[in-house]
């Protein structure tokens, strides 16, 4: 992937953080510095903080709701009676992993895998029934990287070029629920292929530079905070 993108004339900057940006001026943990027009940030997902802040469940460090194997939520210690998790904002346990502690990647291929056990798990907590554990080895990781570009990994196999990008894309398809959001799905993957993305975001055109000077606040909130500070 690095290869590919140096190709196309990225520079790429491995085992170093972003420790600041003022001014447009970057600067590395690696001690670089350069500076550039145009920042892009792009980091993983994250909890959502109402999870956190506004309930009494238990959370990590991170955030994210406390979840045992069986998707119960909880401590090794103890069960919050009636609830469930699974997702981007639960810590599951990664059964599959060599590593003991580790929890599973907040991806969609873990998300609907989750799903399905936690609801299959309810439906047999309901009938007396002592429920599962959730176990999923990882099938690889699948990326694009730009039209009829792709990659895909599976432990020591890796595929790059047009076949990875029609895995990619196929997989997605049939991840998609109904065959009707599939066509739409096609239909609109189709259009960029003659036509190119649209890479417009009607919502942002006004004050694009918005949500990035506010820090990422939601607008109702730095209001109440402005009103508060007033």
């Amino acid at each position: 992937m690095v290869r590919a993108l140096e190709r196309r004339g990225a520079r790429i900057h491995l085992e170093g953080q972003l420790v600041s940006a003022e001014g447009g001026h970057l600067v590395l943990s690696t001690g670089e510095e350069f500076d550039a027009h145009t920042i892009v940030w792009t980091a993983g997902n994250g909890a959502n903080p109402v999870v956190a802040n506004h309930t009494d469940l238990p959370v990590t460090a991170r955030g994210s709701v406390m979840v045992r194997a069986d998707l119960r939520v909880g401590t090794p210690e103890a069960v919050v009676p009636d609830a469930w998790a699974a997702g981007d904002d639960a810590a599951v346990p990664d059964l599959a992993s060599p590593i003991d502690g580790s929890i599973t990647v907040p991806n969609a291929q873990h998300a609907v895998r989750q799903a399905k056990r936690l609801a299959k798990n309810i439906v047999a907590t309901l009938r007396g029934e002592q429920p599962k554990d959730y176990v999923h080895h990882s099938l690889g990781v699948v990326a694009t990287l730009g039209l009829g570009r792709g990659i895909f990994q599976w432990r020591g196999i890796v595929i790059t070029g047009f076949v990875a990008w029609v895995m990619h894309r196929g997989y997605h398809v049939l991840a998609i629920p109904t065959w009707e959001r599939k066509v739409r799905v096609l239909l609109v993957w189709a259009s960029a292929a003659l036509f190119g993305r649209d890479i417009v975001s009607l919502l942002s055109v006004q004050h694009p530079r918005r949500a990035f000077v506010g820090g990422g606040v939601p607008e109702r909130d730095a209001r109440e905070l402005a009103g508060r500070a007033a």
